[in-house]
């Protein structure tokens, strides 16, 4: 089989900036994710598993936050995407001007109203933790709440950059904020004890770092034409903005309370030692997802450019090509299976125990949701969402009763299936949806 990945996109101009954007996030991936894989050993010396548990359930609920940009920044990707597209810099930078005023708005209050509420809450009894642990809990609840709202802010410029469809440089800040992270705690390890609050900001402070180097850097030189400016702010926007915002605002709810709620009912269910275990399997199997999301990332603005261009021709021929990719990532996962009691002893020693049947089941999910994740990304990239709004209040109903259900009865395991059915049932609806919209056969609710 003569299989060359750099002819598996195709040659017109628009595939000529994905590969590009490919082959430097390969590099810059392979980078980023080598530094995530040493972070887990590396912060598991400098706190214990329980500790790692503790502290990767808290930042998974203060991602929760996130979705009170009510779609915004996604929306702005589309819009700005189109600007670009025509040349239009005087509405793309008031659309960057408008998002930033937005951001500020939204989350300055938001969070004053969540860090009032830290206080109130039984944090230990909710996370299944000893008591002793509470006054640190809530001191890193508060400064990840404040660094969570600075790196909303300065993160429009991630969604600037994918309109410029240089999703490869988005890579990069994330690369160089792992790097940061990993030198910062491994000065930790050599000159403080254990802590929450340290571990708190060697990874929440690193990325903002970043985001404001090259915000000060690309709004002066590569972004000029459209680099935000309080005399572009108009309020008009907004609604622009918001009419597509708003359904990807559903779909971030969604995405939050499938994802992001589960370290909350493994740790309440199981324990914080069960998050550690879910989480290293998850990074671990997400090496074989590694160039399939590089590719992804890039369809959606190159998908937005294609349709509003109506290039069905270049769309079907990506969407063909993108299924044999799948089908490379089906069997890496496999493979990882296989080798996974191996590989991860080489990796965390024996530092923590990983069972098999988590990494199985894992295993089960990321082939599912990574179809999924084909399938979404070209919807977004067409804008057709409405139906989308709909089909996920599936899991946004069903998933933390499901999960709390099976969790009770099969531990982590349980919950891992929760996301898998509700994951299947999203595949089969988008699947069609994209197939229709691609054969010009997608109708009424099929094509909004």
């Amino acid at each position: 089989m003569n299989f060359h990945f750099h002819n598996i996109l195709g040659g017109s101009k628009r595939t000529s900036l994905l590969k590009k954007n490919i082959a430097a996030s390969i590099f810059i991936k392979g980078i980023s994710i080598l530094s995530s894989l040493l972070l887990v050993p590396l912060t598991l010396d400098y706190v214990n598993k329980e500790l790692y548990g503790i502290w990767l359930t808290l930042s998974s609920i203060v991602v929760w936050i996130n979705f009170f940009d009510i779609g915004l920044t996604l929306g702005l990707k589309n819009r700005l995407t189109e600007a670009l597209t025509t040349h239009d810099y005087a509405r793309g930078k008031s659309l960057v001007s408008t998002t930033y005023f937005m951001m500020l708005a939204i989350f300055i209050p938001v969070s004053i109203v969540v860090m009032l509420l830290i206080p109130f809450i039984n944090w230990p009894e909710l996370l299944n933790v000893p008591t002793i642990y509470n006054k640190d809990i809530q001191i890193v609840l508060y400064l990840l709440v404040i660094f969570m709202t600075i790196q909303m802010f300065f993160n429009v410029l991630n969604t600037v950059v994918s309109a410029y469809q240089k999703t490869a440089m988005a890579s990069l800040f994330a690369m160089l904020g792992q790097l940061l992270s990993l030198l910062l705690i491994f000065i930790l390890t050599r000159t403080t004890p254990p802590s929450l609050i340290g571990l708190a900001f060697a990874i929440s402070l690193s990325p903002i770092v970043v985001l404001i180097i090259f915000s000060r850097i690309l709004y002066t030189s590569s972004f000029k034409e459209i680099s935000p400016s309080y005399k572009y702010i108009d309020l008009k926007q907004i609604k622009d903005l918001f009419n597509l915002g708003i359904k990807f605002f559903i779909i971030q709810i969604q995405v939050i309370v499938l994802y992001q709620s589960t370290n909350i009912i493994i740790s309440h269910i199981s324990g914080p030692e069960a998050v550690s275990q879910y989480n290293i399997a998850y990074k671990y199997l997400g090496i074989s997802t590694m160039i399939y999301n590089i590719i992804l990332t890039p369809l959606w603005p190159a998908f937005t450019d294609a349709y509003a261009l109506k290039d069905y021709t270049w769309m079907n021929r990506i969407y063909k090509k993108m299924c044999l990719v799948y089908s490379i990532v089906l069997f890496g996962i496999i493979i990882l299976i296989a080798l996974s009691p191996y590989l991860y002893y080489f990796w965390v020693g024996d530092k923590i125990e990983i069972p098999f049947e988590i990494t199985l089941c894992l295993g089960i999910f990321l082939a599912v949701n990574s179809w999924d994740s084909l399938q979404v990304y070209m919807i977004n990239g067409v804008g057709a969402i409405k139906l989308q709004t709909y089909v996920v209040l599936i899991g946004l109903i069903f998933h933390i009763p499901l999960a709390l259900f099976l969790g009770n009865k099969m531990g982590t395991i349980g919950v891992i299936l929760s996301m898998t059915c509700i994951n299947l049932i999203y595949s089969v609806i988008f699947t069609t949806q994209i197939n229709k919209i691609l054969k010009h056969k997608a109708h009424g609710i099929w094509n909004k």
